[in-house]
């Protein structure tokens, strides 16, 4: 009889580590790995992103960018852009993006655009007073990059086949890390951060269906940072090319020209940019081409070169720089 309750009472007990044993077990394979999801790796969670605008077929979003610069040489003086946008996107290569620039007190409202309905890629300017046919529409879209506050590239970079993963941004962020989590308009994002030398960029991605919803780049420049943007022959007649222009030798003479200028530019100043974007009502529309239309004011005219500025202007411009270093 002694055994018999002895051998129950083992039994008893066996049952209890057992179930402790299949309660770990449990822990281990399902607790754990939701807990671990919850904060994603940085590799894990820029795939994720890729992988998902990769996989849509149309995108729409509106936004806007805020652009604080800081001027430290000339005694911290503050100055603001707003730039407010229209995203439409359709693969393989349509897309209507059209942006609006508001800088007071010097300008309000100036527009610029690209587009393509699927046969043509256009640039428009308001500055320029003209639009461009360009040959390719990569080109079209990193030329922009700059003049439309990275409205051409954040999102399209991520959408278009045509844009190579290898040269993606995302791919090219240095120490990726992921920061914890906040709400953006009331969706909890992951906060991923990564840096490019003078740069810290920062995307805020859902934590739900991995969409960007706020975006954010700063760049610190001190006055002894050194800046080069020096052309080469060959890469002024391949960026020619890229914009269906003839490399001519005076062509080439300007480009080099305008980079040099840029160069010292960028030299002589003390700055802070932190430009914030905010993606607002994302949608995934049916698409056609007349959507993709964009309808060029009366009057502007089509141009061979946008942003050419003649030999005088550049002469004019370097020799203003020559007296300023004096």
């Amino acid at each position: 009889m002694g055994r018999l309750w002895g051998a129950q009472k083992n039994l008893v007990k066996f049952r209890k580590w057992l179930s402790v044993g299949i309660f770990l077990i449990f822990l281990l394979a399902v607790c754990i790995p939701v807990a671990w999801a919850e904060e994603p790796t940085p590799e894990f969670l820029i795939r994720q992103v890729i992988n998902t605008y990769r996989s849509l077929a149309t995108y729409r979003v509106t936004g806007q960018i805020d652009t604080e610069t800081i001027a430290f040489d000339h005694g911290g003086k503050v100055s603001n852009l707003t730039t407010r946008f229209a995203i439409l996107l359709k693969k393989p290569n349509g897309y209507h993006i059209v942006w609006e620039d508001d800088f007071p007190p010097f300008r309000k409202g100036l527009q610029g655009a690209a587009w393509n309905t699927g046969t043509q890629a256009y640039v428009y300017s308001q500055a320029a007073k003209g639009y461009m046919k360009i040959p390719t529409d990569r080109f079209n879209l990193l030329t922009i990059t700059g003049v439309s506050s990275e409205t051409s590239t954040v999102i399209p970079e991520l959408f278009f086949t045509f844009f190579p993963e290898k040269e993606l941004r995302f791919l090219r962020l240095k120490v990726p890390v992921v920061n914890g989590r906040e709400v953006i308009e009331g969706e909890p994002c992951y906060v991923l951060e990564g840096r490019d030398r003078h740069i810290v960029f920062t995307y805020w991605i859902s934590a739900r269906n991995y969409f960007i919803r706020q975006y954010r780049f700063q760049i610190d420049n001190s006055s002894d940072t050194e800046i080069h943007l020096e052309a080469t022959e060959e890469e002024a007649k391949a960026s020619l090319r890229y914009r269906g222009l003839e490399p001519t030798k005076e062509r080439i003479k300007k480009y080099q020209q305008t980079w040099k200028l840029a160069a010292k530019s960028l030299g002589k100043t003390s700055t802070q940019i932190t430009a914030t974007h905010h993606f607002s009502h994302i949608y995934f529309p049916d698409i056609n081409s007349e959507d993709l239309e964009f309808s060029v004011p009366e009057g502007i005219p089509l141009k061979k070169d946008l942003y050419e500025l003649s030999q005088s202007t550049l002469d004019k411009i370097e020799a203003t720089r020559d007296l300023l270093e004096e």
